[in-house]
């Protein structure tokens, strides 16, 4: 298995699993990125978002695994890019306060993704 190989199966199980905690037991999943679970619309919203950005990518990691196309996780890697940019931008323009483990998460899991892209567009060359 190639390095690009692992880096989208690692990172497609760690997004599913995510996904998982959000489907089943969601106050837990909440709980574990510091934030309030919510009430009414905003709990359904909440849910709803957070299960769709999680297995999304989580889907698009195996899809980049088995077809061996760049596409797939490379767009993993622009959400979670996105996601640490709008991170701290959040802290500067609305006095939200940064929360460092999910950027250091959201770099890693954009770092991996790139990676992963690069390799299996390389290896197409």
């Amino acid at each position: 298995m190639k390095i690009q190989d692992i880096l989208s199966v690692f990172l497609g199980l760690v997004l599913l699993l995510m996904a998982v905690l959000w489907i089943f037991t969601p106050k837990f999943a909440a709980e574990q990125l510091y934030m309030d679970f919510l009430e009414g619309y905003g709990r359904n919203t909440q849910i709803r978002d957070f299960t769709a950005l999680f297995l999304a990518t989580s889907i698009m990691s195996f899809i980049s695994f088995f077809t061996k196309q760049h596409q797939w996780i490379f767009c993993t890697g622009l959400v979670y890019f996105l996601a640490a940019i709008f991170n701290i931008t959040a802290s500067f323009n609305h006095e939200a306060p940064i929360v460092f483990s999910a950027l250091v998460s959201e770099i890693i899991f954009c770092s991996m993704a790139l990676t992963s892209a690069f390799l299996y567009k390389s290896n197409k060359l």
